[in-house]
C-alpha cells in the first residue's frame, strides 16, 4: 500500500484552488478494485436496467433547458452504499489514504455521504453541464456567502480513478467566490446548471491516472466532459463531511431511512461508524435548509479547518 506523508497533503493548495490530486492506490489495489467493479457492471440485473433506462443507475442530469431532457447518456452512475453486490468496493470508502487526506482537509469524525461509481465504455460521449453542487437549494435562496472564504466548506468530494479518467473539468478557485460576470453569462444567470453548450472561461481538464484521486470542494464550478472516452471509465465517486461541524446541504442525497440495523450489521466496522454518524447527523439536521441559510452559520465559523 502507498504511504502518504502529512507533508504531501497540500492544504494551502486545496484552500486556494479547491482541489488536490494524490496517488492513493498501488497497482495491486487498483487491480482488485477494478476486478470487483467489472463484476458489478456485468451483473445481469444491473446492466439490463441501466441499458433500458429503467433504473436510476442510468440517470444523468442534462441541464436546465427542457430541450436537453430525455437524452440517453450511455454512461452509468452506480449507487454503491446500499448495494450488497458492491460490498467489496466498500473498502475504498474507508481506505486509510483516503481517510487520512480527508481528515487533513476537514478534521476528524468523518461521515460518508456519497459512495458511487461512474462508469462508461470506450467510445461514448460524456457531457454533464457546468454546475456547482447546490442543485438542492432554491434558486432565489442561493446567496454569495456560500461561495466565500468565510463560509466553512464542510465537504470534500473524491473521484478515485481505477482507469485513466479525463472527464472532469474545473475552474480553479471558484469554490470560494461568487461567479464572475463571464461565468454568469455562461450559466445564463443560473447557479444550478449551465446549458450543455456553454463555454466556461478558465476551466482546466483534470487528468487522473490509474490509482490517483482528486479531492475537491463541491462548491467549485465543474462539469463532466469527454467527447469520446478513449478507455472504459471506472471511477469511484465519494463524498465526506466532518461531524465536528454543521454538514453541507449535499449530504441529503443519501436516504437515511435505508441505514437500518440490517444494513449496519452487514458492513465493515469503519463504514458502520460513518453511517451511524450520518444517521445521527440527519436527526440533528432534519431540514436541508438548516445547512445553507445564513442564520444557521455557526458563530465564528471560518476556514481554520478547511
Amino acid at each position: 500500500m502507498i504511504t502518504i506523508s502529512h507533508d504531501a497533503i497540500d492544504r494551502v493548495a486545496f484552500q486556494r484552488d479547491g482541489f488536490v490530486i494524490l496517488q492513493v492506490l498501488d497497482d495491486q489495489e487498483i487491480a482488485n478494485f477494478l476486478a470487483e467493479a467489472e463484476k458489478l457492471i456485468s451483473t445481469d440485473d444491473i446492466t439490463k436496467k441501466a441499458d433500458t433506462g429503467s433504473s436510476d443507475q442510468a440517470f444523468q442530469h442534462f441541464g436546465d433547458r427542457l430541450a436537453d431532457y430525455g437524452q440517453e447518456p450511455k454512461n452509468y452512475y452506480f449507487h454503491l452504499i446500499n448495494n450488497r453486490l458492491a460490498r467489496p468496493l466498500h473498502d475504498a470508502f474507508h481506505h486509510p489514504n483516503v481517510l487520512q487526506i480527508i481528515e487533513s482537509l476537514l478534521g476528524p469524525e468523518l461521515i460518508l455521504n456519497n459512495g458511487s461509481m461512474l462508469a462508461a465504455e470506450a467510445g461514448v460521449t460524456y457531457h454533464l453541464g457546468w454546475h456547482r453542487d447546490v442543485i438542492q437549494i432554491p434558486q432565489d435562496e442561493i446567496d454569495d456567502f456560500l461561495f466565500s472564504p468565510q463560509w466553512f466548506h464542510n465537504n470534500v468530494q473524491v473521484n478515485l480513478a481505477l482507469t485513466e479518467d479525463r472527464c472532469l473539468w474545473a475552474v480553479s478557485g471558484s469554490h470560494s467566490r461568487p461567479n464572475t460576470p463571464e461565468e454568469n453569462a455562461a450559466f445564463g444567470q443560473s447557479k444550478h446548471y449551465a446549458p450543455l453548450d456553454a463555454k466556461m472561461p478558465g476551466a482546466v481538464e483534470v487528468l487522473l491516472k490509474r490509482g490517483e484521486a482528486i479531492f475537491y470542494n463541491n462548491n467549485i464550478i465543474h462539469n463532466g466532459l469527454c467527447d469520446r472516452i478513449e478507455n472504459s471509465r471506472r471511477t469511484i465517486h465519494l463524498g465526506y463531511h466532518t461531524n465536528t461541524r454543521k454538514p453541507s446541504w449535499h449530504f441529503y442525497l443519501l436516504d437515511a431511512d435505508k441505514i437500518d440495523e440490517q444494513f449496519l450489521d452487514g458492513v465493515s466496522p469503519q463504514l458502520k461508524e460513518m453511517m451511524i454518524r450520518y444517521r445521527e447527523c440527519r436527526r440533528r439536521y432534519p431540514r436541508m435548509e438548516d445547512t445553507w441559510k445564513r442564520e444557521w452559520a455557526w458563530e465564528g465559523e471560518g476556514t481554520e479547518h478547511a
